[in-house]
């Protein structure tokens, strides 16, 4: 659906044409308009989500409404993604690379389930451990914000498609990633295993 969809009628044109006498076009031409029914726009809305904060490969519950069905289309396997990684090139994906998805603290997260009135995710990993771009190392990633995000495009105004995706971004609120469930510390000082 548009992102820029309106609730309102669903109508159904089809056009057609009378022929002059002799067959030739076109005496008449009309276009027949049915109103099939009402449709209405529902966009998504976060009503609680629990935990607060949690620790590693936790899962927390965001109840909501109009979440839509999760899609599994991803645009991170982009031709140019492919091509400059075997050159030895870095690549940023930036931004939504997917058209569903629920960041905590900035990172992704794995949906473990996705239903229109009730998401479930799994804590992520790597805001406990830096996350390492071109720019340099990011530590300090437990604390920030879960959202929800759904993506879809336009038509252009000439018709045509598509407008570059856009995006529906529902903030839940505060979320702090605890450091619980890290690897012992004393898993590395054992003879035989890390060293």
């Amino acid at each position: 659906m548009p992102l820029s969809a309106q609730s309102g009628q669903i109508v159904v044109k089809r056009g057609g044409s009378i022929p002059f006498a002799d067959g030739t076009c076109c005496e008449r031409k009309e276009v027949v308009r049915y109103v099939a029914g009402e449709f209405r726009v529902v966009r998504p809305q976060i009503h609680d989500y629990s935990p607060k904060e949690a620790g590693l490969d936790e899962v927390v519950t965001i109840k909501g409404s109009g979440f839509g069905e999760f899609l599994k289309i991803s645009e991170a396997t982009r031709l140019t993604l492919n091509q400059q990684a075997h050159s030895w090139k870095n690549y940023r994906l930036g931004e939504d690379v997917s058209r569903t998805e629920v960041l905590i603290n900035g990172l992704a997260t794995q949906v473990v389930s996705w239903s229109d009135t009730e998401i479930q995710v799994r804590v992520p990993r790597r805001q406990a451990f830096g996350i390492g771009t071109p720019e340099g190392f990011e530590t300090d990633l437990l604390e920030g914000k879960l959202i929800v995000k759904r993506g879809s495009w336009d038509m252009l105004p000439t018709g045509n498609c598509c407008t570059p995706k856009q995006w529906i971004t529902i903030v839940g609120g505060s979320f702090k990633i605890l450091k619980r469930g890290l690897p012992d510390m004393d898993y590395w000082n054992e003879t035989g295993r890390a060293q």
